[in-house]
């Protein structure tokens, strides 16, 4: 039966007041603390019914509660942006799926030639990660504000030979996202954080949703982040502070959970491309998360399906002092995004739940 609007507006309220209907995810976020994240924080969205709940603290200095409209770094959910970017550009004619990267950029990296826009978004290029090369590591160890742009992430890439050979299999890489960012610059002639700006955040109005730069703060409210240098002791380091453009391309944008829902529910209704291109994004590459029975990977998407049969679609983010998760289901009307402030605590465990807890029936 469909409710009346004075009803569903009454829940929206009892339910931004109260957290009320969200017992088993605040369990989820309850559970995380327990095992040691200092704060969690989560928003469901469904059918206009919005859920803000959060566990532990934002600061643990402060003591502050994590709140909704709280930012934090969202790590690797920026390739979900990126690759709705690019794939806008193919809704434009502007690019191909199967344009191969030699195209674009002509000696970037080796295999350039056999590497296609789909194998970068779909982690199949074979691509060494940069994160991985010692040269980066010592460079950001030496000049901690030095400015990483994505074309030293390719170069270093470049320095390594491939996992495989394009299309040969799966294997999760940055650099590919490194090189996305760079082939939306060459197509565009500006900068990929202003195309995703300009593209997706301002049409959406995503306006608590930004690419930092080279600062290394973190604007407004937000979640502070931790690390553990020590797992046998209880000592907390704050890594809230730190050069973001260690993750230029791939991982560097910072965003609330409302934004967050924001973007993935218009991605899901279809409001940022057209239903074939959608469909291509959301499609499981066969191999993706070869470890895993509940996840697979689209382009640029977590595809995630619950033990009840419920598939949803999203992105996860991982880096130091932050855990993220966004996702929903088909049409955009359910969504879910949370953070944790700790990066020790088990992500796979805590948004298994979380997505078990939010989307199963009752």
């Amino acid at each position: 039966m469909r409710r009346s609007r004075v009803a569903v507006h009454a829940a929206v309220v009892l339910a931004l007041v109260s957290g009320a209907g969200g017992d088993g995810l605040r369990q989820v976020l309850d559970n995380a603390v327990r095992q040691g994240s200092p704060g969690a924080l989560a928003q469901s969205r469904d059918d206009g019914v919005v859920r803000n709940l959060s566990s532990g603290v934002a600061d643990v200095v402060a003591h502050r509660p994590p709140s909704a409209d709280m930012r934090f770094r969202i790590a690797s959910i920026t390739k979900t942006f990126v690759a709705t970017a690019i794939l806008r550009l193919v809704a434009e004619g502007r690019l191909r799926l199967d344009t191969p990267l030699a195209e674009v950029l002509p000696g970037v990296v080796r295999n350039a030639g056999a590497i296609t826009m789909r194998m970068l978004l779909a982690h199949t290029s074979g691509l060494y990660d940069y994160t991985e090369d010692p040269q980066v590591e010592r460079l950001a160890e030496k000049d901690p504000a030095h400015c990483f742009t994505p074309r030293e992430f390719a170069d270093a890439a470049g320095r390594h030979p491939p996992a495989f050979r394009p299309g040969a299999s799966w294997k999760y890489s940055n650099t590919n996202y490194s090189l996305l960012a760079l082939v939306m610059e060459k197509i565009t002639g500006r900068p990929y954080a202003q195309v995703i700006t300009e593209s997706v955040l301002r049409p959406l109005g995503l306006k608590d949703t930004y690419f930092p730069g080279c600062s290394p703060w973190v604007r407004g409210p937000h979640l502070h982040g931790y690390v553990k240098p020590d797992p046998a002791r209880p000592d907390l380091k704050d890594v809230t502070v730190f050069n973001p453009t260690t993750s230029a391309g791939d991982g560097d944008m910072i965003s609330t959970v409302g934004d967050l829902n924001r973007f993935v529910s218009a991605l899901l209704a279809g409001r940022l491309l057209p239903r074939g291109l959608l469909d291509t994004m959301l499609t499981p590459t066969p191999g993706s998360f070869p470890q895993s029975d509940t996840f697979r990977y689209g382009l640029g998407t977590v595809i995630a399906t619950t033990p009840c049969g419920v598939t949803v679609y999203g992105g996860a983010g991982t880096m130091d002092g932050s855990l993220t998760w966004v996702a929903g289901t088909r049409g955009g009307r359910h969504t879910m995004a949370l953070a944790l402030n700790g990066s020790w605590v088990d992500q796979t465990a805590v948004t298994t739940r979380a997505i078990t807890a939010e989307f199963c029936p009752r």
